[in-house]
Parts: C-alpha cells; sequence; structure tokens
C-alpha cells in the first residue's frame, strides 16, 4: 500500500495522484520553510546523483565548465552540504546536464521519496508533482492558489491551454516519427521488388507485392499530409515551427490546414 503524503490524504480526479489538504493559514514562516525544503531537495538530490555516477565535486565541476558554464567545486560542496542556501535555475540545468539526469529528478525526486511540498500549503505524491511539471496533469487548486469551485474551473482552462502548446510540439514530433517508419518500410519493400528472389517472381507474388507497395505508398503520402496539417495548424496557432531532420523533404503551406482525422 502507498504511503500517504502528510496529512489525511484526498485524491485527485484526473490522475489519482495523492494530494495532502491545505494547511489552515499562510505564514511567512511556511513559505521560507518551503522555499528551504526545495533547494535543501535539490542539493541532496545533486549529490546522490553526482555519488551514483561515481563522480568527485571537482570532477562535475570540470563536466560543467566543458558544458560551457563553470560552476567552482567550492560552490559544488557548498550547494550539497547545505552551506549555500539556494541555486539558480542555470546553475541546476547545467549540473543536470553534467550528471546526465533529467532536471526533474532534481526538483521531484521520482523513486526516492514518495511525497514532496509542491507548494507552501500543500504536499502531494512526488509523481504527481513531475507529471504537473512536465505538463501532464493538472494543477491542484493549491497549486493554483485557488479557492473557489467556479475561480479553479477558470484556471484549469487557463492551464490546458498552455499545456496545449506542449502537446502540439509532441505531436508533431510523433508525425515525424511516424512518417519515417512508414518512408522506410516502403524503401524496404521497392528495394526487394528492384532485386527479386526466384519465389518474388512468380505472377502471383508479385501482384502481392505490387499490392502492398500500392498500399505503403499510399500510407507514405497520408503520414506526410498529416504532418504537412500539423505544421501548418502550427503556423496557424502563431508557434514556432520546429525544423524538420535534413532526411525529410516537406514542402509548408501556411495557406493550407485540414484537421488530420487522426
Amino acid at each position: 500500500m502507498t504511503q500517504q503524503p502528510h496529512g489525511s490524504a484526498g485524491y485527485d480526479t484526473d490522475s489519482f495522484a495523492e494530494i495532502a489538504p491545505r494547511s489552515h493559514g499562510l505564514h511567512a514562516d511556511r513559505i521560507d520553510s518551503w522555499a528551504a525544503e526545495t533547494n535543501q531537495t535539490i542539493a541532496t538530490q545533486i549529490r546522490n546523483w553526482r555519488n551514483a555516477r561515481g563522480l568527485s565535486a571537482q570532477q562535475l565541476s570540470e563536466r560543467c565548465t566543458s558544458l560551457g558554464h563553470p560552476i567552482p567545486r567550492n560552490i559544488i560542496a557548498n550547494i550539497e552540504t547545505g552551506r549555500r542556501g539556494s541555486i539558480t535555475v542555470p546553475e541546476a540545468i547545467v549540473i543536470a546536464m553534467a550528471l546526465n539526469v533529467p532536471p526533474i529528478l532534481l526538483i521531484y525526486p521520482v523513486g526516492k521519496e514518495l511525497a514532496v511540498r509542491t507548494s507552501p500549503r500543500q504536499d502531494c505524491g512526488t509523481f504527481y508533482a513531475a507529471r504537473w511539471f512536465m505538463g501532464d496533469t493538472r494543477p491542484t487548486p493549491d497549486m493554483a492558489g485557488l479557492d473557489e469551485p467556479d475561480d479553479y474551473k477558470s484556471a484549469i482552462l487557463e492551464w490546458e491551454s498552455a499545456r496545449d502548446i506542449v502537446q502540439t510540439y509532441q505531436r508533431h514530433g510523433t508525425l515525424v516519427r511516424r512518417y519515417r517508419y512508414v518512408r522506410e518500410d516502403v524503401m524496404a519493400q521497392l528495394t526487394r521488388m528492384a532485386d527479386p528472389s526466384a519465389t518474388d517472381e512468380e505472377p502471383e507474388v508479385r501482384r502481392i507485392h505490387k499490392r502492398r507497395t500500392d498500399v505503403l505508398v499510399s500510407n507514405l503520402s497520408r503520414a506526410g499530409e498529416a504532418l504537412r496539417n500539423h505544421r501548418a495548424l502550427m503556423q496557424k496557432l502563431n508557434l514556432a515551427l520546429p525544423a524538420l531532420p535534413p532526411d525529410i523533404e516537406l514542402t509548408d503551406d501556411p495557406t493550407v490546414y485540414e484537421e488530420d482525422p487522426s
């Protein structure tokens, strides 16, 4: 049975993650302690991951320097021991790069802690917090800083509108991968037809390969059209258009947009 976060936990209907209820009152000392706890969590995870990678503080410092953002060994040591009570966003990012760890795991240690404080007045499951951070699940009312149900509904609409941006780029990556997979199937089929085996030369087998080729070419056309349409949608939404990989040659037409049925 999963351990409960601090307090009597409830359940968020979007993810069934355990959510601890708010505390009564929001005082400066609780805000300060939350900030200190967050910084301490990051410091602890930096030390844990550095040890897991078998790196000394000096070696981690050298990796940061090679990434273009030097962080002296003594600064890393001071962060880990708490002598330096805060860490900047650029420092956290470059240290995560140097440790070859997703930055999210420094902030929300999934697999290490069952619950974290996500705000000065709320604890929740660590994986839920990580999913919220990545845009995969909704914020709780306390995360949104709201009390009234109607206000929370409006806040969720705002959050989902912003989250849609992330999902639009995720969809683009999916369509690029789909196009590549289908194209590989087409090329493999064309290669087989260009250099047929004795069995492939039999009339019925040739007809089967011809039908398969036609289907694959049609699938490739649809995959290309889906990618093109999605890029047109991104332009329509005034989103920065990702560059296509060099091996994919598709012409963007900003005047055309059809809803992708898939």
